[in-house]
């Protein structure tokens, strides 16, 4: 087959995957003159803080880190 020409789009290539956790871990990295900060959760998924958000984090704590993850990820502290 000879390869046609359409308008770019970004589509779905592969499903949504999903984990079940029951703690929280992370770590992070810094790329400071960037203004990015990456913070990896559980070792399984990754997100990043940049730009306008980057500046705003100032001087972050375990806690600020703990609160963006359980935001992002709609999570709840365990009783």
């Amino acid at each position: 087959m000879t390869a046609i020409n359409i308008k770019p789009k970004t589509i779905e290539i592969m499903p949504a995957r999903t984990a079940s956790i029951s703690t929280l871990t992370w770590r992070t990295s810094d790329d400071s003159f960037a203004r990015k900060l990456t913070i990896i959760v559980n070792n399984l998924t990754a997100f990043q803080v940049n730009g306008a958000d980057y500046d705003a984090l100032g001087e972050w704590t375990d806690d600020n880190i703990r609160d963006l993850i359980m935001t992002k990820f709609g999570l709840e502290l365990a009783s």
